[in-house]
């Protein structure tokens, strides 16, 4: 948070830092109950030391203590840290940086009564954890923001990427009569983790269909219990036996990436006519997407029960069939154990590298006309990135989130009505939290300025 209003420290402030520092002693074992099997990590874990011989000081090597441990974040340890009336948001911020561990402080400025740690998470990426303590010492005001990387050249990205420890492609291409002319990039031709862009496949199938008239905008599909086991952002309200047209699940599929309705549409049209999706979009390699798994499918294979991960990794491309279709046999139960585990490592995902999505993206674009112009709105529903809509008029979006993997692609046309494509892949080894999307994006946006430099 910048511009915190700075106070006098009330006279008692040492007396009180005192009595702070002997119940920092007990925030380990509040938090979890077991202090001592897991004592607090020693100062120079953290890189440059905090100091506690203030309110605040004390508050913010307790706030250190608490993301660099491996016990969860917990509302009886952010009791112990923050005011009552904000322990519920500070609780879920910790909560949601926590998964980026360990924290490395490179600075901290100390004012009268507030904190400022500037820190460097796990895979590299700058914040700042400000805090403001009241009389009795406790946060009542708390925030992390991102600090953006300065991305000048296109070899900037390189550095930022790479120094994430990622496995990473990016490009950016313009888009001349229907082809991509790649203008920058990186590993644009490595496989990688698609999550949710996938989604753009079944939505060309789906421009095809339209077209050929074996499925219309206004046709009904029915919301069944099973579908909505994947998840639904745009219908979780809406109970089984519900319908819903074919036009607004292909809205939600792609605006909110609605799972339920992607499975929906798949439904409808058949994996088939996703493979053949696959072919007409210049997949470089449609038989390893082949056959096109439902989010049913995938989801079990990766998150679900029974535990089918060992499985799956050493089985060949035919058994990983027989896999798939088995799930389909049974209800998704999602295993809670593997929430924020990448599946990925083991090959459950669907796969393309940054020149098919820029092909898959010119595909679209071209297919949307007569019964499928609607293609184009329903791409550009939801941007996905701030920017200059004067410089930028049309763009079309998709995005994915999986656990380890994190994908962004968009199709655009600049003031001078020429296309581009903008897409940025990246995959790890673990879950990263939602610092990770806005740090990418970051980096996204100052690819769009680059490409009109």
């Amino acid at each position: 948070m910048q511009g915190l209003t700075q106070r006098p420290e009330a006279a008692g402030a040492r007396r009180r830092a005192t009595a702070l520092t002997v119940a920092l002693l007990l925030v380990a074992a509040l938090a979890c109950g077991c202090a001592a099997t897991r004592p607090a990590p020693a100062d120079a874990a953290y890189g440059v030391p905090i100091q506690i011989n203030t309110p605040q000081g004390l508050r913010a090597k307790q706030t250190m203590d608490m993301l660099n441990s491996d016990w969860p974040i917990g509302e009886v340890g952010v009791r112990t840290l923050a005011a009552p009336q904000v322990v519920e948001n500070v609780g879920v911020t910790l909560d949601r940086i926590w998964w980026d561990r360990p924290f490395t402080v490179t600075k901290i400025d100390v004012g009268a009564g507030n904190a400022t740690l500037h820190v460097l998470n796990s895979y590299g990426v700058a914040q700042t954890i400000s805090l403001r303590v009241d009389e009795a010492g406790m946060v009542d005001r708390f925030a992390v923001d991102l600090v953006p990387p300065q991305i000048n050249t296109w070899a900037d990205i390189d550095t930022e990427l790479k120094k994430s420890g990622a496995r990473y492609s990016y490009q950016v291409a313009k888009v001349t009569d229907g082809q991509c002319v790649k203008v920058a990039g990186t590993n644009t031709d490595l496989s990688l983790p698609l999550a949710s862009i996938f989604k753009l496949y079944v939505l060309l199938a789906l421009s095809d269909a339209v077209k050929a008239g074996t499925v219309s905008w206004t046709d009904p599909l029915t919301i069944t219990e099973e579908a909505k086991a994947v998840g639904s952002s745009g219908f979780d309200h809406m109970p089984p036996g519900s319908t819903v047209t074919v036009r607004d699940a292909a809205q939600q599929m792609i605006s909110a990436s609605d799972n339920m309705a992607t499975d929906l549409l798949i439904g409808k049209l058949s994996p088939g006519a996703i493979e053949r999706a696959l072919v007409e979009a210049g997949h470089h390699d449609p038989a390893s997407m082949t056959p096109f798994p439902t989010m049913h499918e995938l989801f079990s294979v990766g998150w679900g029960e029974p535990d089918l991960r060992e499985q799956w990794k050493q089985a060949s491309p035919q058994a990983r069939a027989k896999l798939l279709a088995q799930t389909n046999a049974r209800p998704y139960e999602p295993d809670p154990k593997r929430t924020h585990t990448p599946a990925s490592s083991i090959g459950a995902e669907w796969y393309a590298s940054a020149a098919d999505i820029c092909r898959l993206h010119a595909a679209l674009q071209k297919s949307a006309v007569g019964q499928a112009a609607p293609i184009k709105d329903i791409l550009a529903a939801i941007p996905g990135i701030d920017l200059d809509r004067t410089k930028w008029p049309y763009i079309g979006a998709k995005a994915g989130n999986l656990p380890g993997d994190l994908t962004f692609s968009w199709y655009a046309v600049d003031s001078s009505a020429q296309p581009w494509v903008v897409s940025l892949q990246t995959n790890w080894s673990q879950y990263r939290s939602q610092t990770a999307a806005a740090w990418l994006l970051s980096i996204a946006k100052q690819m769009f300025r680059l490409a009109q430099t």
